[in-house]
């Protein structure tokens, strides 16, 4: 059988060495074993990689059905308590403050039991916390149990991300993260229209998304594909690279990583924790807003394999920088302006261009990141962008106390320019 050649994964003399790594071996930490006989316990890589990677594609799908689901009726939940505007970003916010102590203790349990079973456990754990928060009704209660889904589901996301990166040559890698990408917001999209099952944030609904962080763990415990299996005896352990080393090493080899992730972090959030209470405060119907969410998001999801693609063929730092500005240019009339239809095009332009951010970021890193650093770059960049994720609502829903409803997209325009010259600034200290 003859080899596509789009997978061949040499490249020209006058271009850079970027290719990724193919083995779990290197995700465990250890270089790659010398050329030779494949051990007899080895499974080659597919020829296609996507085959091998549709369980766990799947299984990520069913899962964030259910989490953008839940994201989107959480303030619907807080609000039936009571809660005020701020208090629902205060709760929000929780979500990435699981990131961040998910960080610091998920990693070794991925390393020490592999990517397959951590899945499983992780998505377990969040569909538990999900069912806490499900008859929770004092804000304390709603933030530790915000804070344990954080702490689960950032496993579950530094699983499948070092997963993918460790699957697949930097020549596919736009095209395979994109790939990623589009199922994320496809199903995240799909979870909005499930808002009108039932009520907005009661607890029928709250239980329906336990249900779904289930049913995903049937497609990884029924998969096929594992990457190439190299027998832990051929395995050079290499010295564990902490935290802090890491984010020093990713700031210098990268400069757009660290303030990238975290203007990054403070435009996603804002969108999923405070747009629902701003299509509140200006007058739609929560049969609209679910029309909203879902369409906005279905424009994401549209420009994910295109930027990826795009991606793979130029600069990701001139393509982040180009979509900053125009994420910028669709949200400025919302500052002043609050007309429906138009709330509906340029949200839905601003998600096409927004949401392929953290996906250039996180593909321009891995470019630059060598074998045995996989799953510590993938937590760290994890951590960047929950810090953003833990500030972007609170800031987010201040301004727009202050400043009324308009006042989301202020902070949005101003975090998209500053995201624009982060790039600017990387291509100029890094060219």
């Amino acid at each position: 059988m003859q080899r596509d050649p789009s997978l061949d994964t040499s490249l020209p003399e006058d271009e850079p060495d970027r290719r990724g790594p193919l083995s779990e071996g290197a995700l465990l930490g250890a270089p790659s074993p010398a050329p030779g006989p494949a051990p007899a316990d080895a499974v080659p890589l597919p020829i296609s990689v996507y085959p091998a990677l549709m369980g766990i594609l799947l299984a990520y799908g069913v899962l964030v059905v259910g989490n953008g689901l839940f994201a989107t009726s959480i303030p619907f939940h807080a609000l039936h308590y009571g809660a005020s505007t701020f208090t629902v970003g205060v709760i929000q916010s929780c979500y990435y403050g699981g990131f961040l102590l998910g960080a610091f203790y998920n990693r070794s349990l991925i390393e020490r039991i592999g990517q397959h079973r951590a899945f499983v456990a992780f998505t377990a754990l969040a569909a538990l916390f999900v069912m806490g928060f499900a008859v929770s009704e004092t804000t304390l209660m709603l933030c530790l149990f915000r804070l344990g889904t954080g702490l689960a589901l950032m496993g579950v996301y530094t699983t499948v991300e070092s997963w993918l990166n460790g699957s697949v040559p930097n020549t596919m890698r736009g095209r395979v993260f994109g790939s990623y990408l589009t199922i994320n917001y496809l199903a995240v999209g799909a979870g909005q229209f499930l808002l009108n099952v039932g009520e907005a944030g009661s607890e029928g609904q709250l239980l329906l998304v336990a249900g779904l962080f289930v049913a995903s763990i049937l497609p990884i415990t029924l998969m096929q594909g594992w990457p190439t299996r190299v027998a832990d005896e051929r395995l050079v352990k290499q010295p564990a690279m902490s935290l802090f080393d890491g984010i020093t090493e990713m700031a210098r080899a990268t400069p757009i990583a660290i303030p990238g992730c975290i203007l990054a972090g403070f435009l996603y959030s804002a969108f999923y924790a405070i747009v629902p209470i701003y299509l509140t405060r200006i007058g739609l119907s929560i049969g609209s807003l679910s029309t909203l969410m879902g369409v906005a998001l279905f424009g994401a999801l549209l420009m994910q394999w295109p930027i990826g693609r795009l991606s793979d063929r130029m600069d990701r730092r001139t393509l982040s920088r180009r979509l900053a500005l125009a994420s910028a240019a669709f949200c400025a009339p919302l500052i002043f302006i609050q007309a429906h239809w138009l709330v509906f095009l340029l949200m839905f332009l601003f998600s096409a261009a927004n949401f392929t951010q953290y996906g250039l970021i996180v593909s321009h890193v891995n470019d630059r990141t060598a074998p045995e650093q996989r799953v510590v770059v993938s937590a760290t960049l994890l951590i960047l962008f929950s810090v953003g994720g833990i500030l972007g609502p609170m800031i987010a829903s201040l301004v727009m106390t202050l400043v009324g409803p308009g006042g989301l997209h202020l902070f949005n325009v101003i975090c998209a320019l500053l995201l624009a010259r982060v790039a600017r600034r990387a291509q100029v200290l890094q060219p």
